[in-house]
């Protein structure tokens, strides 16, 4: 029996994406039938201009706002309904692709799919997993009524039975599925030899995800004044890239870098001490798997989703959190001069990785259909 997967996904961020190209990658190694879907390519146009734009307006521009709409809409109340109601109604075009393509499982890596899918399931049978890309399991991954969920960590699993205890035994800890790049990233030596850059010389890398959101001019500057070479990722965010490389013209230890592919970015974190960013749930993994020490940058960070996260990796010892711009420079200053906690916060996060995510979900589906 030769399985046929649908792995949907949702680019709101690069995220959500990556670990559904990771799980169609590794289904198509195994020699299954897998195909990747951006929801917000069949979507309608104005709704994707709603949902992506809105929300990445809001991280960038209100942040406490998204904070305040994320909280409200764990509850059962109106911001739930309304999202649900809205998700249902514009994800309609979902429907002739299931029938056309009739899988015999979707995977979602994304909330956005789940209320139409199991509005389409009362015609067209499949089974429906959901890949939860964050710790915390917010009410919208709880909608569709799934057949699996997979969960990054025992904690998330521990959410997800307080809200829904009729899901034991239908939840796998498997870690968040990353791109094989991150799993099988160059040694440091390796890394700074491909980037032409000195063994000894300390390297911060820092991101602020795809949207290249937050004082990214202001915390180059303050990591500069350290010394170290510093990476500077701007994501997506043009305006950003742009506003960087006027700032750090007369720097010689700045490199600006627009948007990256996961190869390149695997690189980069194998070859540098430190990551400054924001603990989204793929760059949480990511980090975890290549082994390095992560500051996180609270004026970076998405309310709400990414809170919990942040804590997480303080409290393993995998990273550190800055939650005042004055106390940037010398909190990573102080990493870079102490290469033992370095050392202690690499094994922590190898101690925790899953680079295995992407196997495990495929062999447990092909487990689950008997294949």
């Amino acid at each position: 029996m030769s399985l046929k997967i649908l792995v949907v996904s949702a680019s709101t961020g690069n995220g959500h994406v990556s670990a559904a190209i990771a799980i169609t990658e590794e289904a198509e190694r195994q020699g299954l039938q897998a195909r990747h879907v951006d929801a917000m390519d069949i979507v309608t146009p104005g709704f994707r201009r709603w949902y992506r734009g809105g929300y990445e307006t809001l991280v960038r521009r209100r942040p406490r706002l998204w904070g305040h709409l994320y909280r409200g809409s764990d509850r059962p109340y109106f911001y739930y309904q309304a999202q649900t109601g809205l998700d249902t109604t514009f994800c309609a075009p979902l429907d002739r692709m299931i029938e056309r393509e009739r899988p015999d499982w979707v995977v979602c890596t994304h909330s956005l799919p789940q209320p139409r899918l199991a509005r389409i399931r009362r015609r067209v049978p499949f089974k429906m997993a959901i890949v939860v890309t964050d710790l915390y399991v917010h009410r919208m991954w709880l909608r569709g009524q799934p057949d699996l969920f997979f969960v990054p960590q025992p904690w998330s699993q521990e959410v997800l039975l307080k809200r829904l205890p009729e899901t034991a035994g239908r939840i796998h800890v498997t870690g968040i599925p990353v791109n094989g790049a991150f799993a099988h990233a160059p040694t440091k030596a390796e890394a700074r030899a491909a980037h032409a850059m000195s063994e000894d010389q300390p390297v911060v890398l820092m991101s602020s995800g795809g949207i290249g959101g937050g004082p990214l001019v202001d915390a180059t500057l303050d990591l500069a004044a350290t010394g170290a070479h510093v990476i500077v990722v701007a994501g997506r965010n043009e305006a950003s890239r742009q506003a960087l490389e006027h700032a750090v013209m007369n720097y010689d230890n700045v490199t600006v870098k627009g948007h990256v592919d996961q190869t390149e970015m695997a690189s980069l974190m194998a070859m540098s001490d430190v990551l400054v960013g924001k603990p989204g749930g793929l760059t949480t993994f990511e980090a975890l798997t290549v082994g390095i020490p992560f500051v996180v940058y609270w004026p970076f960070l998405i309310p709400g989703q990414e809170e919990g996260n942040a804590e997480f990796l303080q409290e393993l010892g995998a990273g550190v959190i800055v939650r005042e711009p004055s106390q940037l420079g010398s909190t990573v200053n102080g990493l870079l001069r102490d290469r033992e906690r370095r050392a202690a916060m690499r094994m922590a996060a190898l101690a925790q990785a899953k680079p295995n995510a992407a196997p495990d979900i495929v062999r447990i589906l092909r487990e689950q259909s008997g294949a």
